[in-house]
């Protein structure tokens, strides 16, 4: 049991662990606070996701699967959730922002 509570949990933390940590990446991150971190991973990732062009069905799968793991259904809200939170807080919005045009 015990085995198997480790496993989901390295499961559910998988996708911040496996983000893209390129230089630019890892910029815009620098100093951040955790949720906006978060946020910026999930950009980056539904963007590369939502790029690719599948061909095959199992090509199709894998991008889907990606698109749910990375929760890309809901990240305009919460990327829309973070400009609000943090209004009045420049860089952070800009470092979001940039996340955007990132793949």
């Amino acid at each position: 049991m015990l085995k198997k509570i480790l496993f989901l949990s390295v499961m559910l933390m998988a996708p911040w662990i496996f983000a893209d940590d390129t230089p630019e990446v890892k910029a815009l991150k620098k100093d951040m606070p955790a949720d906006v971190m978060q946020v910026i991973d999930r950009t980056v990732a539904c963007n590369r996701w939502r790029g690719e062009e599948p061909t095959t069905k199992g090509q199709i799968e894998r991008v889907n699967k990606q698109l749910t793991t990375w929760r890309c259904d809901t990240i305009d809200a919460d990327q829309a959730a973070l400009a609000k939170r943090y209004q009045n807080n420049y860089d952070i919005k800009s470092r979001v922002q940039k996340a955007k045009d990132i793949f």
